[in-house]
């Protein structure tokens, strides 16, 4: 079996976490290694899974001391593939290769962030050492292409998630509908949006009934709940913390909103369509491969307070559109972003 060593700076507890530990199930926690420079609230995941780790210092992209250590991992524990999860972790791999570490180097390209000249110029030259890149989304298969990326080393594998068997369709709204957001509490993510949205239909719509569950937790929890107060929601916001129970939170939803002005490809949004949620999200990044309009769900523009409330009470008062973009919704995900579907897709680069 190939020997596979997964490369990620900090250990959190977002999607790329996710994306390593759903490839080291799948692949056998004995078949694989991990390295890893900083701890973070996700590194107990990686201890229950029991997959053998290493802690490396890895101080920038062109850490060279760094490099030789991941070098000298790499020949000990026969590693035939590693796959590198950010920019830093994909040059030090490199790095390795260049050494004379025997391996194949796979950078998935998870967040999109700005790259100027210089950075542009080096990935050009660097990742025509990588075996292969993978983008999450067409989205961010363009925005690698105009960094520097060769065509020829790029490749789209979709996230996957794992989803109920039962689809669980809407036919209709509870009598209280609920409208649920998921994610870090942060500015990308867009949960100020969404509040001052809900108090713009709270203003317009008196009478319409709905409440809204912010899971999560982050920086700008203080701030959030401030606002809530500020508009006078409290009695239609609560903010439930994390939640480690998605089939309770899914199911517990009627609305899956994803209000971020940043999104790779949202777990959120998949793992609503796999549960036959409604999900309105914004037009930014991959979501409009997710969330296809008037068929898996709904898109409105970052930022535009007065077309989110619009589609919120659209959604809330029509039963047909509901259950059509409940039904779709989970057809949708079934074609195209099973955990299934991701893992044959990812393990086939690494044998090949």
């Amino acid at each position: 079996m190939t020997k596979i060593l997964y490369l990620l700076n900090f250990v959190g507890k977002g999607g790329t976490e996710k994306y390593v530990l759903d490839l080291i199930h799948a692949v056998g926690p004995e078949n694989c290694v991990f390295i890893y420079s900083e701890e973070g609230p996700g590194l107990e995941d990686f201890i229950h899974a029991k997959v053998k780790m290493y802690q490396v210092n890895m101080n920038g992209p062109f850490d060279f001391n760094a490099a030789k250590q991941i070098k000298r991992i790499i020949q000990a524990e026969k590693v035939e593939v590693v796959h590198a999860q950010f920019l830093r972790e994909n040059y030090l791999a490199i790095l390795a290769k260049i050494m004379g570490a025997r391996c194949k180097v796979i950078w998935t390209y998870h967040v999109d962030v700005p790259m100027g000249k210089a950075i542009r110029s080096l990935n050009k030259m660097m990742t025509s050492f990588n075996h292969k890149v993978i983008t999450v989304s067409n989205f961010m298969h363009q925005q690698l292409a105009k960094k520097g990326v060769s065509l020829n080393k790029l490749t789209l594998i979709y996230n996957g998630v794992e989803g109920p068997a039962d689809s669980h369709p809407l036919t209709s709204l509870r009598e209280v509908p609920v409208i649920t957001v998921v994610g870090r509490l942060r500015e990308e993510k867009g949960q100020d949006f969404l509040i001052n949205s809900l108090a713009d239909l709270r203003s317009q719509h008196p009478s319409l009934k709905w409440e809204c569950l912010i899971y999560g937790e982050g920086p700008q929890q203080e701030e959030l709940v401030s606002l809530v107060q500020h508009l006078n929601l409290r009695d239609f916001v609560q903010f439930k913390g994390f939640s480690t129970n998605k089939e309770m939170l899914y199911l517990n939803s009627d609305i899956v909103v994803v209000p971020s002005s940043n999104e790779a490809l949202s777990y959120v949004a998949m793992e609503a369509l796999s549960y036959s949620r409604v999900v309105v999200a914004t037009n930014v990044g991959g979501l409009p491969e997710v969330i296809k309009p008037g068929e898996t769900g709904v898109l409105v523009e970052y930022g535009n307070r007065e077309e989110l409330a619009n589609v919120l009470h659209s959604v809330l008062t029509n039963h047909e559109l509901v259950q059509k973009l409940s039904k779709y919704g989970r057809k949708y995900f079934d074609e195209h972003f099973t955990l299934v579907k991701m893992i044959e897709e990812t393990t086939a680069i690494y044998k090949h």
